[in-house]
């Protein structure tokens, strides 16, 4: 996992949080890549991702934003049994320094009195749309190049968030990083997400994901969903380059019958025919390691997606007919 910042060593307890744990080491380790400019978060609620913000950034120089009515929402008190409060959030991060906390609706809190270049933006707040465009189309005449975009909830309950990603993403030709639920892109220095996930899964890094659908080859480092994660648009086929580090095969059947296996060299795994497919990995490979583990997205006929749980070595995804792969990571 990410090495936390000694500049910064959470004496509070930890944050409720509403983010998946991968998510969080994904914007601490984001965090880490911040070259200039400070970091803004929408939507805290009661600190967690403040308090990996602020593990994450090289020093307490780079400021930090948080902005949130912290108002309370009975899915809040639902889900945790309290409600949130500013009084909550200042107690699980008052020991962060350089953080400056705007209490009101974003942008409008601030919209008379920002001016600060953005080095990181987090949006975790309005997840529909006009909100959720309100917020990006204020706050970018101050992103740079090199800003680091990013924000939680890329799934298929969020199609709002995964419309318009895509749309940015695609605009503009750069690529995308999804890691869990959290999503991030940069127009320039992109690589500086890649060290972010190979921080997270050193194991995996230089093994890449090499997927085929209706446009055509598309490669991404096999940590982060492949393209096409919470659309309706199937992939063709998918292969795996491990570059060595670790063997196996991908297969996949129609039924019980075999009907295709191809090693982890970026040989490409047919997905047009089966409906049973399982990665299978080598017996030589190092059980003192993090046990790799693939997981599928997948629509149904009425474009509902899903996130399959991940499978060991060996598992089957037993695919409905009613239903198509839609992307594809490893864990």
């Amino acid at each position: 996992m990410v090495q936390l910042n000694m500049n910064y060593q959470n004496t509070s307890t930890p944050a409720p949080r509403t983010m998946t744990h991968v998510g969080l080491a994904f914007l601490e380790a984001l965090a880490a890549q911040v070259q200039n400019g400070c970091i803004l978060e929408i939507g805290p609620l009661f600190g967690s991702s403040t308090q990996a913000l602020a593990k994450g950034r090289k020093t307490t120089d780079t400021p930090m934003h948080s902005i949130d009515t912290f108002e309370a929402a009975p899915w809040v008190r639902k889900r945790f049994g309290f409600d949130l409060s500013r009084e909550k959030f200042d107690e699980h991060t008052q020991d962060i320094p350089n953080l400056t906390v705007h209490q009101g609706f974003s942008p409008d809190v601030v919209k008379n009195t920002w001016s600060h270049d953005i080095g990181m933006y987090f949006d975790d707040a309005t997840h529909g749309d006009p909100g959720w465009s309100d917020n990006l189309n204020f706050f970018r005449p101050f992103f740079k190049d090199d800003t680091i975009i990013c924000g939680d909830d890329f799934a298929g309950g969020w199609p709002d968030i995964v419309q318009n990603v895509y749309k940015i993403a695609r605009a503009e030709n750069i690529r995308l990083f999804i890691m869990g639920r959290v999503w991030a892109l940069a127009k320039e220095d992109d690589h500086r997400i890649v060290n972010a996930v190979n921080s997270i899964f050193p194991d995996l890094s230089e093994v890449m994901m090499v997927c085929h659908r209706d446009k055509g080859e598309i490669r991404n480092p096999a940590a982060v969903w492949s393209w096409g994660v919470h659309t309706n648009v199937a992939l063709n086929s998918f292969g795996i380059e491990t570059g060595g580090k670790f063997k196996g095969a991908l297969e996949s059947y129609r039924g019980k019958k075999l009907l295709n296996s191809v090693p982890l060299d970026g040989s490409q795994l047919d997905l047009t025919s089966g409906n049973r497919f399982t990665l299978r990995l080598a017996s030589s490979v190092d059980k003192t390691k993090p046990e790799t583990k693939i997981q599928y997205c997948t629509v149904d006929k009425a474009g509902r997606t899903q996130n399959t749980k991940s499978l060991s070595s060996g598992q089957f995804l037993d695919l409905p007919e009613t239903e198509k792969i839609t992307a594809i990571r490893l864990t």
